[in-house]
Formats: structure tokens, sequence, C-alpha cells
């Protein structure tokens, strides 16, 4: 990858390097011990931010001091690991000096003329890097990029949420668009650590037409949405058992009403994959049926019963067709 960045940059075109995480490293963790960087209100990892010197939670925004040493066994051997915008910034800085390395993404973009400053080089012609996140990736006509290098590619192909696979098939389809706008040719190089996969050899091959096909195929199975309807029966609170205790008796009040079947299913309640966020516990129960209409009588129903029977300290929520289930 760098070989063909070189390359381009060399012919006196641009290069845009997409990698989908903002800060310098997703985690911290000490060598000796094992200690891993978690923020106290999410069950998240805190993300290192090294210019700033902070360890930071991207879901509740907690923030603290970057430590120099272990806060459990006070070793100085203390890793960051994985990678960042932060960190392919620096990277690319010193293997392409003489270049200049844009990075695009929250931190560095706080207001509409910020982005406009950071991109005008772009937009000028000047041969040059842009390093960024999914703000990079649409919505920007910059005809002198002629490879697109999307890092890590990997992330949605083994999410525990059905959906993510697609959203990772959009996503490159979205950063490869970025490549070739204008009277040159363009690249895309995609780094996968499962370059066999079958989703991501179908995208790359038969193009999203064929992945989407799959992906729906797929979903018809599973009988999950679109081919199926879906509501996610959604409670939080700080006490977890009180969360999960108002869910188990949503489900047994549904299921007086209408009991499961082949073409009514409940699933939960179960812990949403982001289980703890801002100090609460977050679960849900899954419900599908063969279309809405099963669902909305027994979902109006549920609205009366849960009002009265919620907890003060308890939020809920219906969520009809989820499109994520963190």
């Amino acid at each position: 990858m760098l070989r063909h960045i070189g390359e381009t940059l060399a012919r006196g075109e641009q290069v845009l390097v997409f990698i989908n995480r903002r800060g310098f490293a997703p985690a911290l963790t000490c060598d000796d011990c094992g200690w891993l960087a978690d923020c106290p209100h999410c069950s998240s990892k805190l993300t290192m931010h090294r210019r700033l010197r902070q360890l930071r939670c991207h879901h509740c925004d907690y923030r603290c001091s970057l430590v120099d040493s272990c806060p459990q066994c006070h070793s100085r051997s203390i890793s960051a690991l994985g990678g960042g915008t932060e960190r392919s910034e620096e990277l690319l800085a010193r293997r392409f000096a003489e270049y200049p390395v844009i990075r695009v993404d929250r931190d560095t973009t706080t207001s509409k003329l910020a982005l406009d400053r950071l991109l005008a080089p772009a937009r000028d012609g000047e041969p040059c890097l842009l390093l960024g996140t999914q703000m990079l990736a649409k919505g920007h006509h910059l005809p002198r990029v002629t490879l697109v290098v999307v890092q890590d590619a990997d992330g949605g192909l083994f999410s525990a949420d059905f959906r993510a696979p697609e959203r990772t098939g959009q996503l490159l389809e979205q950063v490869a668009g970025r490549a070739g706008r204008g009277s040159l040719s363009g690249r895309v190089l995609v780094q996968s650590r499962f370059p066999e996969h079958p989703l991501l050899q179908m995208l790359l091959e038969k193009g999203y037409g064929s992945f989407a096909r799959q992906l729906l195929r797929d979903r018809a199975v599973a009988q999950l949405p679109p081919t199926n309807a879906m509501a996610l029966v959604r409670a939080e609170c700080e006490e977890p058992s009180w969360a999960e205790e108002f869910l188990h008796n949503a489900r047994m009040f549904m299921q007086s009403l209408a009991p499961p079947s082949p073409q009514l299913q409940y699933l939960g309640p179960v812990p949403a994959l982001l289980e703890r966020k801002s100090g609460r516990f977050r679960f849900y129960i899954q419900v599908t049926a063969q279309n809405r209409a099963q669902l909305q009588p027994l979902l109006a129903r549920l609205c009366v019963w849960a009002e009265g029977n919620k907890n003060r300290r308890l939020r809920w929520a219906i969520d009809m067709d989820a499109q994520e289930l963190s």
C-alpha cells in the first residue's frame, strides 16, 4: 500500500486513505498485568488521543488524562493497541514528508469552515494525502484523487449485528467512488486479514448488486428484515435487574396475547451489543413476524401495558425494523 501511495504522489496525483476509527488507538493496555483502559460508564474501551494526551469514550464522551504507567501494577510498559486516524497520520507524515497529509475526522473539523479549509489544497489539485473517516466517504468531488486505500475493512464482516455486512458494503462502495472521478482513472486497495471472505469477494468481483442480493437471500433464510418485520422492545436502567425484569414481564404479556408460532417469534431479553452506556444497562426483546400487520396491534397493546407497569427510573422504547442492535 505504501509503495502504491508513493507512486501515485510522485505522478502528481492525490491519495485518499480511509480508516473508520478516529484517535490514535482504540485501546490502551499494560504489557505486564494485562490492564485495559475501560470506560467507567460504558461497556467499551477508552480510545487513546495522543496529541491531546487524553483517553476518551466515543460513546458517552468521558475523558481522562493519558497515563504513562499502569494504574494497577505501576508498570511503565504501556502499549497502544490497534490504529486510528492519528496513528496513520503520524506514519504517513514520516514516510511522505514532502507531501501534505490532511486528516479529516471529528477531531479536526469542528465546523464546516474548518472542513473547507482542510480540503482547500486537495481542491486546488496539488499532490497530497487525504486521511479520514466516514466524513471523506461521500459528498466530495476531488478529481485528482486516483488512489483510495481502505485500512482494516474487516470490522463489519464479523459483527453480531446482522446489518453490519450491509453497512460495510455500502461504506466500501461509497469510499471507492472517491477514486477516478475526473479524467484520470482510479484504483482502490482494500486491506483485509480475510480477503477470502465470501461477501468481500462477491463485492469486489461481482459488484454491489450481487452483494446485496446475497444479503437479501441470507435475510430471507433467517426471517429478518426486509423479508420479515422486526421490532425491538428496548429497556435501559442503572439497575440491570430492573430492565431485565421489565422486559421479561413484557414478553409474558405479549405471549399471553399472541403465543409464539412459526409466524411470530420472540427472543430475549438479551443484552444490547453495547450493554452499558452512560451508566445505564441496556436490554431488548426481539419480536419478528411475517409482516407489520401482525405486529402493530400487539405493540399498541404493549404500549398501554408498559406505561402502567414501568419503573419510574427505567426508560423503554419500541424500535420498528431497528437499524442497529447496539
